[in-house]
């Protein structure tokens, strides 16, 4: 696929989203190019909100949405720039770059400097947000929640070459970052199927390399690892410069400075750097490639360096350089580091792409342990998602809208699949596979957190981030793998679409309501009245979500009785907000314990559609059996597939080392024999085999 064929299909699936969710183009535009950047890990929870308001002497404060960043202790503000052309695009100059950013840097001005309710009705939310932008902002530097700003403009047009910088001067003391999203640089994004990579020379920032040695691993070590002594200013130098990028790798972001950890580093920075080197454990740093100076002494190249521990260590020097806090200066601070140097010059594969994030995940792992880190700040690994992808490839949906044929429900285990899938295909094989697995039925993992949360009752936590929510739902997911793995099968993956489908024609059918303001709280109805709805339902009774997978839509009862109480939800939620963002109350537990409380009635017609929970519990326990059937076969055929030579090496292996008793020792042999035989191993031979297997890991021995 072209950049010309991915502008047009991209404009068309606007329109025809727009028209079925009774939105505008740009509205679509907007939603579609947040989801992107979040997904490429570029924003987290952006909350989109168009705001336009002239203010003294003419002069336009506006942008299209906002978001935090608490990485890097960012606020954001992002501006549109769209043209409803299929065919043509127009061009982003400088004179439009700057126009747009300064509406945006406008109304921060307003914000701090002004008064907003001077040029808006007082029931306008430009009100709220600009009171919350100066709470966070604070009146001083050292009481602030914000140490930068990030301005993002949205386009569709093509960049125009007379582009040549747009860097900012800094504002309200703090430094400007200036981004440009363009199709073509989503395209290529998705294209490459990785996120941009962060590039730079020490000499860029007045670092003439750093000092190193380097570790003798060995000829079979994939990596090459160093321990160096890193220039603190030249560490807080490039985070001025990229931020929460640096960070992407890390389980942990820096979050603020009011730990005893970051307490500490502050106070040695201000008054003792000298002593810094010795007092702090130093970063760990994972870059797919670096070079040297020529005489190889110093290393002064780094390839998608990423911080997997020791953000708090960064960002509090980056945090005292703009605070001014290093009144003694860094030319006597160091930071030790340990270096890990993956070697990976060119783009990758999908598999190096998942080798390289398991080692950076094993090292993050291993690197955190001073601070307890739970799985499920890795569950983006988890053997779950593997699962419901291939339940998605398997499980196919029943014709619906008037189409003859069955569509699949895709699952993106990782970032881009669906557009990745298509890239190579001719456009008669890219309508084929678009016709099978429709845009409107691509489920990203995140997404899947969100809905699974709300029918689960949670909707306080599906209003937090999303990284927030994913980590929720992840404690849930851990327990259902550890406890019951056969849980995750075909049935479970059907109510997961149903959710899906439920939450996503809310959000439609709430936005097209005469009662729902443009621009309202929808991202906080829809969750809360989803929850609300569940927990109201009879303790022996549950949707009906058969019917639902079936028709492939919500049935008339549920649809009806879900808006119905939609439009007290959001009355609720106005009242509990008292004047305040709703989006900010939506996230605590205490609203959802009050709207628990309130009372509603539901209608004899939504009651009669409800299902008898033993039926349901009675086809989980079949899906269960089925599931657990079709795993203990795809075991044997796995152990099959790997052949009698495999296994022969493995006994000649473990008996030479003596990792193993007589007796399992005889029973891998017999499992030799029994696949040169060409039969199957049965079940309880899998299950001792894999026990066999896991003991040799423990003791650290490495399958072939």
């Amino acid at each position: 696929m072209e950049i010309e064929e991915y502008r047009a299909q991209f404009i068309d699936e606007l329109r025809f989203d727009a028209d079925h969710e009774g939105t505008e183009p740009e509205t679509q535009f907007i939603n579609k190019l947040l989801e992107n950047l979040v997904s490429i890990g570029e924003l987290a929870d952006p909350m989109p909100m168009s705001i336009e308001i002239k203010g003294k002497r003419g002069r336009i404060m506006a942008f299209d949405a906002y978001a935090y960043d608490e990485a890097d202790s960012s606020l954001i503000l992002i501006a549109s720039d769209f043209t409803n052309e299929r065919e043509t695009a127009n061009t982003l100059t400088n004179t439009r770059i700057t126009e747009l950013y300064t509406h945006m840097r406008n109304f921060l001005d307003e914000a701090i400097n002004g008064k907003m309710s001077d040029y808006c009705d007082d029931s306008d939310p430009a009100i709220l947000v600009a009171k919350e932008f100066r709470k966070r902002i604070g009146k001083s530097m050292f009481e602030t929640e914000i140490l930068r700003f990030k301005f993002y403009i949205l386009s569709n047009s093509v960049l125009s070459k007379q582009v040549k910088s747009i860097s900012q001067e800094d504002f309200l003391e703090r430094p400007v970052e200036l981004n440009i999203w363009t199709l073509e640089r989503i395209f290529q994004t998705f294209v490459s199927d990785t996120s941009e990579i962060v590039e730079f020379d020490t000499q860029d920032f007045g670092c003439d390399g750093i000092q190193y040695l380097k570790a003798d691993l060995g000829e079979e070590s994939e990596y090459d690892a160093y321990m160096g002594i890193v220039p603190g200013r030249f560490l807080a130098d490039i985070y001025l410069k990229y931020g929460s990028k640096l960070l992407q790798g890390n389980v942990r972001a820096f979050l603020s400075v009011r730990g005893k950890v970051n307490k500490g580093i502050r106070r040695t920075i201000i008054e003792t750097p000298q002593n810094f080197f010795t007092y702090n454990n130093g970063i760990a740093i994972v870059a797919r490639s670096v070079g040297f100076s020529e005489d190889g002494t110093k290393i002064t190249h780094f390839k998608d360096l990423q911080i997997i521990n020791g953000g708090q260590t960064t960002a509090s020097l980056a945090n005292a350089v703009i605070r001014k806090e290093d009144k003694k200066g860094m030319d006597n601070l160091f930071v030790p580091m340990k270096l890990t140097v993956l070697n990976v010059e060119n783009d990758m594969s999908e598999e190096e792409v998942e080798k390289y994030n398991e080692i950076t995940k094993t090292i993050s792992r291993c690197a955190n342990c001073q601070n307890p880190v739970s799985e499920a700040d890795f569950f983006s690994n988890h053997p779950f998602h593997i699962m419901m992808e291939n339940l998605s490839r398997k499980v196919m949906a029943p014709p619906a809208a008037g189409k003859p044929y069955q569509t699949t429900w895709f699952y993106e285990r990782s970032r881009g699949k669906w557009e990745q899938e298509q890239m190579k295909l001719t456009e008669s094989k890219r309508k084929t596979f678009c016709e099978q697995h429709p845009k409107n039925q691509v489920i990203k993992k995140e997404k899947l957190a969100k809905c699974l949360n709300t029918i689960m009752m949670n909707p306080h936590q599906v209003c937090q981030s999303s990284a927030i929510n994913f980590s929720k739902f992840a404690d849930y997911v851990e327990k259902l793998y550890d406890e019951s793995k056969e849980s995750i099968n075909e049935q479970f993956f059907k109510k997961g679409v149903c959710s899906v489908i439920m939450f996503d024609e809310l959000d439609v059918m709430v936005n097209k309501a005469p009662w729902y303001p443009k621009g309202g709280d929808k991202a906080q109805i829809v969750p809360y009245t989803i929850a609300k709805l569940m927990s109201l339902i009879p303790a022996k009774y549950d949707l009906d979500w058969k019917t639902i997978w079936n028709k492939q839509t919500m049935y008339p009862a549920l649809a009806n009785e879900l808006i119905k109480l939609a439009k007290v939800t959001q009355e609720f939620l106005i009242e509990q907000a008292g004047g305040g963002l709703v989006r900010s109350i939506s996230r605590t537990q205490g609203v959802w314990t009050n709207y628990q409380k309130v009372k509603y009635e539901l209608s004899d017609s939504f009651i009669n559609s409800l299902f008898s929970k033993e039926e349901t519990k009675a086809e989980e326990a079949a899906a269960k059996k089925e599931h657990k059937f079709n795993a203990d076969i795809e075991a044997s055929v796995e152990i099959f597939k790997l052949g009698a030579d495999y296994w022969m090496n493995f006994y000649n292996d473990a008996m030479k080392k003596h990792l193993l008793p007589y007796g399992d020792l005889d029973f891998i042999m017999s499992i030799a024999k029994c696949i040169k035989s060409a039969n199957l191993p049965t079940k309880r031979q899998c299950d001792r085999l894999l026990k066999i297997v896991s003991n040799v890991e423990d003791k650290g021995y490495v399958m072939p």
